[in-house]
């Protein structure tokens, strides 16, 4: 609470006073309603955004702030078991310092940090996480800002970044655990996140330059898996029947070595990514954590003129030791029950299309489709400018699919949206 009254004291009152040459204060005031697609049609979400920015800029250095004062009548859910809070939240979104010498730039605080050149899917922006229940047409509210420290140092055609990432944090995904699983009653045991020490800190590294008419870049991550592991437990045995499972959520170490490139000719743009995810599970033989997998991206974007691009991409991940038949029996030995586990190769196509009426209104549309379970995700969003500074978005998250099916599993989610927001600098 401490620090929620002096980050109000600081853009309100002292702020002017510390730093009172080349000052910019600005923001943007937003009204959101998202309402679910699901019967019986609740919000999702409803209320009133206040962001505050505040920068202030010399020769050897620049800062930047923004701070949110977030007012909800709902109450949903991100990562499970951890409800946004309903009323008044006050929290930063970005607040960094950035500082510059001839060959050598850093930037300290809590920031965003994208990498990758393909569209949506992209195998090495291992970063940031997702809030993957608030998908709108703004990045802020579905990318998760992290504390960390990053350098850049050039030198000719080479940029030299490392990234280190201070706290661990995780995607929020919107998961139900069920009470039951057959005739099995189910007991959560919690949580159990990286502890908060020096040596669970996170780490990236990238090399970019150029070659031809090619920007590429290498890539190393170490770190955390963002997304969740349950590992299953099946305990007690009364007469030598299992009476209830227990489950567990822990997130794994994980190594990534990734490549992307990108290159033009004439209307076209051409977008490669691939990574490949060492992770914890070496041999194949843990059912809970993910295999050792390549994930690669290829995609093509085209001009078709100054109102209307279009791009598509094909995607696929590979497990590697990986016997499918072999999860099925393991899971089945270990949790008595029937589970659909992963295919040894899954391909994606993705498409996005954009196109301006004029100068005050444009629509996107997003579509990613898995070719194996036919699950989809559609993201269409339409954007009006008002007037100056004033601006409508209206849109929809649309899941669909199989029952099962990653897609299919978060029809409930499915939503639409419409926001209005007022941009101003004072």
């Amino acid at each position: 609470m401490r620090t929620k009254i002096f980050l109000i004291l600081f853009y309100f009152g002292l702020s002017p006073f510390v730093f009172p040459q080349n000052l910019d204060l600005g923001g943007y005031l937003k009204f959101f309603a998202h309402p679910n697609l699901n019967s019986p049609y609740g919000f999702n979400r409803l209320g009133t955004r206040l962001q505050t920015t505040f920068s202030y800029g010399t020769d050897n250095a620049f800062f930047f702030s923004s701070l949110d004062f977030n007012y909800e009548d709902t109450s949903v859910l991100g990562l499970y078991e951890e409800p946004r809070s309903k009323g008044m939240t006050i929290y930063p979104v970005e607040a960094y310092i950035d500082l510059y010498w001839e060959n050598f730039e850093m930037r300290l605080g809590k920031q965003f940090i994208f990498w990758g050149k393909t569209d949506w899917l992209n195998p090495t922006d291992n970063i940031n996480p997702w809030d993957y229940k608030n998908i709108t047409s703004e990045i802020e509210d579905y990318r998760l800002p992290v504390t960390a420290i990053k350098g850049n140092y050039y030198l000719g055609d080479f940029n030299f970044e490392g990234v280190w990432i201070l706290h661990f944090e995780p995607h929020k995904i919107p998961v139900e655990i069920p009470k039951r699983m057959g005739s099995l009653r189910v007991e959560n045991l919690g949580t159990v996140f990286p502890a908060n020490k020096l040596s669970n800190t996170e780490f990236a590294l990238r090399i970019s330059s150029k070659l031809l008419n090619i920007d590429y870049s290498f890539s190393f991550f170490h770190g955390y898996d963002k997304n969740p592991t349950f590992k299953f437990f099946l305990l007690p045995f009364v007469q030598g029947i299992p009476s209830y499972l227990q489950f567990q959520t822990t997130y794994e170490k994980i190594d990534i070595f990734g490549f992307d490139f990108v290159t033009t000719k004439d209307k076209f743009t051409f977008t490669g990514e691939a990574a490949y995810f060492s992770t914890q599970d070496k041999d194949g033989t843990d059912i809970y954590i993910k295999n050792p997998n390549l994930y690669y991206v290829a995609g093509v974007n085209y001009a078709a003129s100054d109102d209307l691009s279009l791009n598509f991409q094909f995607s696929q991940r590979i497990l590697f030791k990986y016997d499918k038949s072999f999860e099925e029996q393991q899971w089945l030995n270990t949790t008595h029950q029937p589970h659909k586990v992963d295919e040894k190769t899954t391909s994606t196509v993705t498409g996005n299309i954009q196109y301006s009426f004029g100068s005050y209104t444009s629509l996107m549309l997003i579509g990613v489709l898995n070719l194996k379970d036919k699950d989809f995700f559609l993201l269409p969003v339409l954007k009006y400018s008002f007037a100056d500074g004033v601006n409508i978005s209206a849109g929809a998250t649309w899941f669909g699919g199989p029952e099962g099916s990653p897609f299919g599993r978060a029809k409930k989610d499915s939503k639409a949206f419409l926001e209005v927001k007022y941009s101003f600098s004072l």
